[in-house]
């Protein structure tokens, strides 16, 4: 018998290397996540802090699949969960068989089956959380302290001049939450059969019109609370109320429309990037040195 040995590629070997040293240097500090360091690109970079507060467990949520401009702006406000104790849940690929913006049913859906968390915020890409003093969590309990039966509301839903607006809205992390998408999907798919594009937004008026059931485990959020919109962008709820400093949220959503240039979003973002309320970083790092 012939015995032969197994050689490694040095590649690997560096790679395995880099991977031990990195996770030695990193485990040492609570605040970077060591399972990250080495993901496949397909993974979700989820950002946990430890050591959080008591209270409903959430995960803002959001995916990013090229190479933008205002990627550092929109992250650095996004800094927001750290600060506040809840993950942050970002995807740089998707894979979603009916269009881009679908992924984020297919996100949510596999963060519910987790049992991790109570409350799940979608949030797109194209944001920025101008106030990192307010809280989700009072959000949520303050939409929901006038409901008669507020364990049944599952979603927090905005709109703007155009009707809904899934560019911001929080869910309840529940089963019955998985059905509302594989409805909404059924929904989008009797209209391709039929040559039509619809869109996850188009799908989910289509439900809450069509389903009652679907239609009253959820609320309206004035959207300003919770999906602001800067004056260029004049498309505004009943509110009619255009982002102030101060307010949560700031959504560019549609920027292309309304802002002349080669880069509307990136324009937006360097103007209002100021106007981030941080709050002090000494609340959200403890020095070890």
């Amino acid at each position: 018998m012939i015995s032969r040995s197994i050689r490694a590629p040095p590649s690997l070997i560096l790679l395995l290397a880099l991977c031990f040293f990195l996770g030695y240097q990193f485990s040492r500090s609570p605040f970077v996540p060591t399972t990250a360091l080495c993901a496949s690109p397909s993974d979700s970079t989820s950002i946990a802090e430890p050591g959080r507060a008591n209270g409903p467990r959430i995960a803002i949520v959001t995916f990013v699949t090229s190479e933008y401009s205002y990627m550092y702006t929109s992250l650095k406000g996004k800094n927001y969960a750290r600060r506040q104790g809840y993950d942050l849940v970002i995807d740089y690929e998707e894979h979603a068989k009916r269009g881009t913006m679908w992924w984020k049913f297919e996100m949510i859906t596999r963060l519910i089956k987790t049992n991790k968390y109570d409350w799940l915020w979608w949030l797109d890409f194209d944001t920025l959380i101008t106030n990192t003093d307010i809280k989700l969590t009072d959000i949520i309990q303050e939409t929901l302290a006038n409901v008669t039966n507020p364990d049944e509301i599952d979603y927090l839903l905005t709109h703007d001049c155009n009707g809904l607006n899934m560019g911001s809205f929080v869910v309840r992390a529940h089963e019955r939450s998985t059905k509302v998408f594989r409805d909404a999907a059924a929904i989008e798919g009797r209209h391709r059969e039929k040559g039509e594009q619809f869109s996850e937004q188009d799908s989910m008026v289509t439900l809450l019109k069509d389903d009652a059931a679907t239609s009253q485990r959820t609320i309206q959020v004035p959207q300003w609370k919770l999906n602001a919109f800067p004056e260029e962008i004049s498309c505004f709820d009943e509110s009619d109320r255009v982002w102030e400093p101060g307010m949560f949220v700031l959504h560019f959503a549609g920027a292309w429309a309304h802002v002349e240039g080669p880069d509307p979003t990136g324009k937006l973002m360097k103007k209002y990037e100021g106007e981030v309320i941080f709050g002090d970083w000494e609340d959200m790092y403890e020095l070890t040195i």
